[in-house]
């Protein structure tokens, strides 16, 4: 799953060349799937509290059942418990980590069609933003 590319490091007295291990197309695939995880696990709660604020129901002359994000998160996890912020995670889950996972598999194949091996260390703006424009194929 790993290739191994031969780079100068300039730190080695009388070694001219070192190794740097570029991730190979299964790893990029299933860190981009445990990103996308990872995101919806972080991110869901607070689009929770989102949605609630913004649905509930807010009558003149009468306070609103919520008076921000704080309180809201409090009264989910009373009444509800804490995974009472995860509820309706499944669909995001389904549509975002298999998202994530193509876009870190294309951007992997995009820098090994797009770049120099000293693409990142030269800053090669141009071949960097070609392998990041090839992963919108996917």
């Amino acid at each position: 799953c790993v290739q191994h590319l031969r780079r100068p490091n300039p730190h080695a007295m009388g070694e001219a060349q070192t190794e740097v291990k570029q991730p190979g197309p299964l790893k990029s695939f299933l860190a981009g799937g445990a990103g996308g995880v990872c995101l919806v696990l972080v991110g869901h709660p607070l689009d929770t509290i989102k949605v609630r604020i913004q649905t509930m129901e807010v009558v003149a002359g009468q306070k609103p059942q919520y008076s921000g994000m704080i309180d809201c998160a409090r009264q989910i996890v009373a009444k509800e418990g804490p995974t009472g912020l995860y509820k309706g995670m499944a669909a995001p889950l389904a549509g975002v980590a298999p998202m994530y996972a193509l876009c870190f598999l294309g951007y992997g194949m995009g820098k090994k069609l797009f770049c120099d091996d000293d693409a990142f260390e030269k800053l090669k703006l141009t071949q960097i933003g070609m392998a990041g424009a090839f992963s919108s194929v996917f």
